[in-house]
């Protein structure tokens, strides 16, 4: 929300019809339990365990605008204020660790939206997921089949989560068509949490999961695709990599991919 003469950045204790629209953004965004209220915000949780809270508020004009977001989950209030640009920051309150504030009702429920998927997706919850549900599988060829069936479910729906739903470089929404695509690969990791982590995998349409997979392409820490000189022609033709955008990467990726260049001999 660009700054605007008209609308304060300050927030007040919510009209009964404001809170109750509060409270059904809440709870149609995934976190659906009331937890209090404090200093004019209302507190809410996930009643799926995901962690951490966000708080919403109201605002002093009489539409309830602006309408204040507020994230606990650092991660979370990281990649927002990135994607969020646009957005106008606001003191967080307590321990909440990011605010933003919003011109419209329809801008909050987005937000709030995206930030229920990426609690969701981030370390560590995807691999307590995991861990709960294989705690009572051993360790035969089997089990270790079932186990990385049911960490492959939880990595997908990770980096669903993570990017959007949607391939970074080609903009593709259709599932059938994504790959949850590891960066280090499932049997070269060092432990389940390295499996489980949504920084260790891109989600790419199938033609770049192919080619990343096999080492045909890679990422800079920029996030510009790297291309081997030797990839044919009818390729080149087919992923047209002067035509994708650089993909936004997070600390972790820039670590993964470090070893995915170096396992596929790009150069430096």
């Amino acid at each position: 929300m660009p700054r605007d003469e008209r609308l304060s950045l300050r927030h007040t204790t919510a009209h009964p019809i404001f809170r109750v629209e509060l409270d059904q953004a809440a709870y149609n965004h995934g976190f659906r339990k009331a937890n209090g209220i404090a200093d004019g915000w209302l507190w809410f949780k996930s009643d799926e365990g995901v962690p951490g809270e966000v708080a919403l508020a109201s605002g002093i004009n009489s539409d309830g605008s602006p309408w204040f977001l507020a994230v606990e989950h650092a991660g979370v209030a990281a990649k927002l204020a990135e994607e969020l640009a646009g957005a106008a920051v606001t003191p967080p309150p307590q321990h909440f660790k990011g605010a933003f504030a919003f011109a419209t009702q329809a801008e909050l429920r987005s937000a709030l939206s995206r930030a229920f998927q990426l609690a969701r997706s981030l370390p560590t919850f995807p691999l307590a997921q995991y861990e709960a549900e294989v705690a009572g599988l051993g360790n035969t060829e089997v089990e270790r089949i079932v186990k990385e069936r049911v960490g492959q479910g939880y990595f997908r729906r990770a980096l669903l989560d993570y990017w959007g739903g949607r391939c970074p470089l080609t903009g593709i929404r259709d599932e059938a068509f994504l790959r949850a695509s590891h960066i280090v690969p499932w049997a070269e990791c060092r432990s389940d949490e390295e499996r489980l982590d949504v920084f260790n995998g891109l989600l790419l349409a199938v033609h770049w999961d192919a080619a990343f997979d096999r080492g045909l392409v890679s990422f800079g820490d920029d996030g510009r695709v790297l291309v081997k000189p030797d990839l044919s022609e009818q390729a080149l033709a087919l992923l047209a990599p002067e035509l994708v955008p650089s993909i936004q990467l997070d600390d972790g990726h820039r670590r993964q991919l470090a070893w995915h260049r170096r396992h596929f001999d790009f150069l430096p």
